[in-house]
């Protein structure tokens, strides 16, 4: 995801569905004043870049994940095709003060996270190359690129990277905020295995930051997120990965509690017997058949139909037989689905492991879903899967990141994700959100469960990122800002106010 000085201000530190006529639409508009202040920054790159930019009223093929990002009414998109045209654009938006949103997948929720409220959209989706290294050993990839677009890139090389779950998140935002994936019990979270980063500054300039050139931003860029400029390349490491196993069962709500039980075991199996092992599961309620479910899906990093390991998981009857097998990680995240169709929000929370917990944040989850009602067409599921051993081992690693786990195991992290297409729900589901992360704090606090890490890339606004990498995490991150980005330009008050900030 996504000054005049060069060098010298960085230097200590560089040291939709078509909406049918019964659905409420709410267009998030520009002020006059906003939009008359990018008017001739979108000229500007209209002369430059004619056909890489696109007014907004004329924009009709651009689509994104969430509908009220869609609904965000910006002057002109444009999208720069390299580091070199990012710099320009972004020199350009500073001189004429025209506030921004850089996109990458637009995976995000809010608008002005990666659609700009009355300002300029950049799309970083021309900069999406996949480009290996002659020993195999690390790629370099563009800031824009898709994790289907990754994945397929490397699949004829018989690699893979650290990369996420669903095909159409992008690697910005993905990898700047942590990077949970698949392969995370085996080679960690995404942000601790890029080596380097290649980002254009708040002052424009262009800066290369790896453990060894300028290793302050080096560690603010794994886990700060958006606030310390626009990457546009990534230089990671990748690895031999062949065809890997993926299954599914769904489980009655009466056999909840023992599902409980076997997967934490299956979670302390991750972290040191068997980190081919993954396991993310979600529970969930159905209006149409007025019933709350269990589904896992049960992975294997190696192409080994029906691991043993699930055994146990799987004696628990269940409501459908085991479905899935074998097949390449870009062919399971090719699939990129229908866009801008819902209205999302996420919510998250971390604790240490507790069946007990977790048996309480279900029964919260059910309550809240219970206090809806049937007046809203709001569908929620929380998921759940563990932060395991190794990759809060490599947290450690090339001087560590910014997130502030250091625990003995592992933790477990848990997404509430609600979603529903008409706007009139928005403050029922906002109100659930901030509702069942408030009771499942505190019982988990009341247990002793809590950790106060948030997981940026699921947490829902009002949630307090940055304070959950722990004082002295946050501090550092803030004094790191302020020396790159001394005019302001990606705070909340700046050009960019999108996502989450650290000032």
């Amino acid at each position: 995801m996504w000054f005049v000085p060069a060098a010298a201000a960085a230097a200590a530190y560089l040291l939709a569905l078509p909406l049918t006529a019964a659905t409420a639409v709410t267009r998030y508009a520009p002020s006059p004043r906003q939009e008359a202040s990018c008017q001739q920054a979108c000229e500007t790159f209209e002369s430059e870049y004619p056909a890489q930019m696109h007014w907004e009223a004329a924009d009709t093929n651009f689509t994104i994940w969430d509908q009220k990002q869609l609904q965000t009414v910006y002057v002109c998109r444009v999208q720069p095709a390299s580091a070199d045209e990012v710099s320009h654009v972004l020199q350009v938006l500073v001189d004429n003060s025209c506030r921004f949103a850089v996109k990458c997948g637009g995976h995000s929720r809010y608008p002005d996270d990666s659609v700009s409220v009355g300002g300029v959209t950049v799309d970083l989706g021309l900069i999406n190359s996949t480009v290996v290294s002659a020993d195999n050993t690390t790629a370099r990839i563009g800031g824009g690129a898709l994790t289907r677009q990754i994945f397929a890139a490397l699949d004829p090389y018989g690699l893979a990277y650290v990369g996420g779950r669903v095909g159409q998140v992008g690697m910005g935002g993905f990898a700047l905020g942590g990077g949970t994936s698949v392969l995370a019990a085996k080679y960690g979270w995404a942000l601790d295995s890029i080596l380097e980063y290649e980002i254009v500054l708040p002052n424009a300039t262009i800066a290369t930051v790896s453990e060894t050139e300028h290793p302050e931003l080096y560690y603010a860029l794994r886990g700060g997120g958006n606030n310390f400029g626009i990457v546009t390349a990534f230089n990671v490491t990748v690895f031999p990965q062949g065809q890997v196993y993926a299954g599914s069962r769904t489980f009655a709500d009466e056999h909840v509690d023992q599902f409980l039980e076997e997967a934490e075991k299956i979670f302390t199996i991750e972290d040191a017997e068997d980190t081919n092992v993954v396991l993310e599961y979600r529970y969930g309620y159905s209006a149409a058949q007025n019933r709350y479910t269990m589904s896992s899906t049960q992975r294997y990093a190696e192409p080994v139909t029906n691991p043993p390991v699930f055994n146990a998981m799987n004696a628990i009857p269940a409501l459908s037989n085991l479905s899935g097998g074998i097949s390449s990680l870009a062919a399971s995240t090719s699939f990129s689905g229908p866009l801008g169709r819902t209205r999302n929000v996420f919510a998250s929370l971390t604790h240490y492991p507790s069946i007990e917990l977790g048996k309480q944040g279900i029964q919260i989850f059910k309550n809240n879903v219970q206090a809806l009602g049937n007046a809203t067409g709001v569908g929620a599921e929380l998921i759940t899967y563990s932060i395991p051993t190794q990759a809060v081992q490599n947290m450690k690693l090339r001087g560590g990141n910014a997130l502030g786990i250091d625990v003995e195991g592992h933790l477990v992290i848990n997404l509430l994700s609600l979603s529903w297409t008409n706007s009139a729900d928005d403050d029922a589901a906002y109100a659930f959100a901030d509702r069942f992360i408030g009771e499942f704090r505190q019982a988990a606090e009341s247990l002793d469960k809590f950790h106060p890490f948030i997981y940026i890339n699921y947490a829902n606004k009002g949630q307090d990122v940055f304070s959950g990498y722990g004082e002295e995490n946050k501090q550092k991150l803030i004094a790191i800002q302020k020396e790159i980005d001394p005019e302001g330009i990606f705070t909340s008050t700046g050009l960019w106010r999108g996502f989450f900030k650290v000032r």
